[in-house]
């Protein structure tokens, strides 16, 4: 069986159509005219969201003293595992919170109560946009508000820790109100089977994807949807998640994974991924997997039966009564898929 086409592309039409719609008495973001053109009112252009990136890191300065003895001992230690937590907005948001861990060591030990400052990518330079502190659990999150707020775009972010200037970059997606996003899960919907990932994880090798999935994510964005990958993945492999996507040709998009080191198959990762989906400003256009649970997270977060796609064969044992009730469309291969 071939992949079908999404279900009613005029959906995704209708979406694009609002661009720029808001409910919200917030006075909405705009397209920043020195990285990119808003449009004008066009149709034909005014889904377009820019991509601003900066090339290399950002100059944070001089790193400064800790501000805890214990700090500068866990630093010490090295194997930096800090990441940020790429953020999703509306145009009309009132608030953009830039968030993240800052940690290290294979053991993920927080960094706590320390300064980290946060930059953001403008129009091809990299401006600092303020600073933070982490908690108790290496979690730090700056508020932007009013004019402070991102324009709209597909930006790099980096944070810096003040007292080593170790740092990571990430993402942020600022998009008119109503811009499409297509959701997908990682493991065995995109990597060549469900546990592929775990040879990165012991010997630092990339899984191969499915054959035609980057092609068919390419379609999707550009038809106006944007790309969200969610997996139940703990966040601590946030890093290895954005490689391997790179690596094998995925387009640009955040990445939501599990703030718990481990979420366990079925209702766990369910409750995961339905808070997740459900908690974005955005709405969702289609949702790829390869699970049972990927169908109910879905199904929980309001995309159609008939434009979610489900990765075959690899579990089809439990997707048989799913599949039959017409609760999601069986797929095998990537060939059609957003044509």
């Amino acid at each position: 069986m071939q992949i079908h086409k999404v279900a009613d592309m005029n959906r995704l039409l209708l979406l694009v159509a609002c661009v720029g719609c808001s409910t919200s008495a917030s006075s909405p973001v705009a397209v920043d005219p020195a990285e990119g053109d808003d449009g004008g009112g066009k149709t034909d252009t005014a889904l377009v969201v820019p991509e601003v990136t900066c090339a290399g890191v950002p100059d944070a300065g001089a790193s400064e003293s800790f501000r805890h003895w214990t700090s500068r001992g866990i630093s010490a230690l090295g194997g930096v595992q800090h990441r940020g937590h790429d953020l999703i907005a509306a145009a009309s948001d009132g608030d953009q919170r830039l968030e993240g861990w800052i940690s290290y060591t294979f053991a993920d030990k927080a960094l706590e109560d320390e300064n980290v400052d946060l930059f953001a990518c403008r129009a091809g330079a990299w401006k600092r946009v303020g600073r933070t502190r982490t908690d108790d659990e290496g979690f730090f999150s700056l508020a932007l508000s009013d004019a402070d707020r991102l324009p709209i775009g597909m930006r790099d972010l980096y944070v810096s820790v003040a007292g080593d200037r170790t740092g990571v970059a990430f993402l942020a997606y600022v998009a008119p109100d109503d811009q499409a996003l297509v959701a997908s899960d990682v493991d065995g919907t995109l990597t060549s089977s469900e546990n592929a990932f775990y040879s990165t994880i012991a010997f630092g090798t990339l899984p191969d994807a499915q054959p035609g999935a980057a092609d068919a994510y390419h379609r999707a964005t550009a038809q106006g949807a944007q790309l969200l990958y969610i997996t139940a993945r703990g966040s601590q492999y946030t890093e290895d998640t954005r490689h391997w996507l790179a690596e094998r040709g995925f387009p640009r998009g955040p990445v939501r994974l599990s703030p718990s080191f481990i979420t366990l198959p079925g209702g766990d990762t369910i409750d995961y991924k339905t808070t997740t989906l459900t908690d974005l400003p955005l709405p969702i256009l289609a949702g790829v997997g390869n699970r049972a649970s990927d169908i109910t997270a879905y199904t929980s977060a309001g995309v159609p039966a008939d434009a979610i796609y489900i990765k075959l064969p690899e579990f089809s044992d439990e997707l048989v009564q799913p599949l039959a009730d017409a609760k999601a469309i069986g797929v095998t291969d990537y060939t059609n898929l957003f044509q």
